[in-house]
C-alpha cells in the first residue's frame, strides 16, 4: 500500500518540526507530499521536509477544523488524513474536535495530540485492538498494508465479562489466529488478551508494551456504559499518551 500524500490539520497556532518527525517513515511507503491545512508553512519547516524528499505546502480555508478537513478530503486526493490537535479539559467528549473528526472523516485518521508526539517512528510499536468486528478486520488488513513501516505489533483484545475456560480457549485461538496472519506477512506480531473496562486495558496495554501508536477501528464493542458517553474508540483518542490512528 502506497500513501503519497497526507492532509494535516492542526487546531495549533504553529505545528513544530517535533510533531513531524514520527511522520518521516512513511516515505518508506511512498509519501510526497503533506498538505498543511493551515496557510503558508513556516519555511523552516518546508525545508526540513524538503530534506527528506517530502514537498510540504499549505491550503487556506475557512469554517470549522471538521469542515476544513471534509472540504480538502474532496478536492485533494490524500490517502491518510492526520489531525494534531490540543488537549482539551472537559469531562464531557461529544463536543470535542477529537470526536467530531472522527466521526465525520471517511479516510484512515491519526489523530496526534499536543505533547504525545513520539521520540521515534510511528508505526515502531503498534498496538493493535480488535473485536473481532468488520471494522477490526478492516484495521488488520490496514496494517497488514503499512507492513514495511512496522517495527512491532502487539494485537489485544478485551475481555468486558468473565470468561469460560472454553471462552479462554476460543478466543487464544482466534488471536493466535490473527498473529499468525501477521507472522506470514513477515510482520513481527504478539497476542495478549485483557480484562475489563476497553478504553482502560488498550491504554495499559499501550503502556505495557511502549507503544508508539494505538490502532483501532471506530464502531468498536463497548459496555453499555461506554456506549454512552462515548465509544471506546473516541475515549481511547480522547486520552492516549500517544498517537491513535482510527480506521473507517
Amino acid at each position: 500500500m502506497e500513501v503519497r500524500k497526507l492532509l494535516y490539520a492542526t487546531n495549533l497556532k504553529e505545528p513544530t518540526l517535533d510533531s513531524f518527525e514520527g511522520l518521516l517513515g512513511i516515505k518508506e511507503i511512498g509519501l510526497e507530499e503533506i498538505i498543511l491545512l493551515s496557510g503558508n508553512p513556516p519555511e523552516e519547516l518546508k525545508d526540513r521536509l524538503s530534506h527528506h524528499g517530502i514537498n510540504l505546502r499549505g491550503v487556506e480555508g475557512s469554517g470549522s477544523l471538521v469542515s476544513r478537513i471534509l472540504d480538502s478530503v474532496k478536492r485533494e486526493d490524500v490517502s491518510l488524513v492526520v489531525a494534531n490537535l490540543k488537549r482539551e479539559k472537559r469531562r464531557f467528549i461529544r463536543g470535542s474536535d477529537a470526536r467530531n473528526i472522527i466521526k465525520n472523516t471517511p479516510l484512515p485518521l491519526l489523530l496526534i495530540k499536543e505533547n504525545s508526539y513520539p521520540k521515534k517512528g510511528i508505526f515502531d510499536s503498534v498496538i493493535l485492538a480488535t473485536d473481532w468486528s468488520t471494522v477490526a478486520q478492516r484495521a488488520l488488513n490496514y496494517m497488514i498494508g503499512l507492513k514495511e513501516i512496522i517495527g512491532v505489533l502487539d494485537i489485544v483484545n478485551v475481555l468486558n465479562e468473565k470468561p469460560t475456560i472454553r471462552d479462554i480457549r476460543q478466543l487464544k485461538e482466534r488471536i493466535e489466529g490473527i498473529r499468525k496472519i501477521c507472522l506470514e506477512e513477515k510482520i513481527d506480531a504478539e497476542s495478549h488478551i485483557y480484562a475489563g473496562k476497553t478504553p482502560e486495558e488498550i491504554l495499559l496495554a499501550a503502556k505495557d508494551y511502549g507503544a508508539t501508536v494505538i490502532v483501532m477501528g471506530t464502531g468498536c464493542k463497548s459496555t453499555i456504559k461506554e456506549i454512552y458517553s462515548g465509544s471506546s474508540s473516541y475515549r481511547v483518542a480522547e486520552k492516549a499518551p500517544v498517537p491513535v490512528l482510527i480506521i473507517p
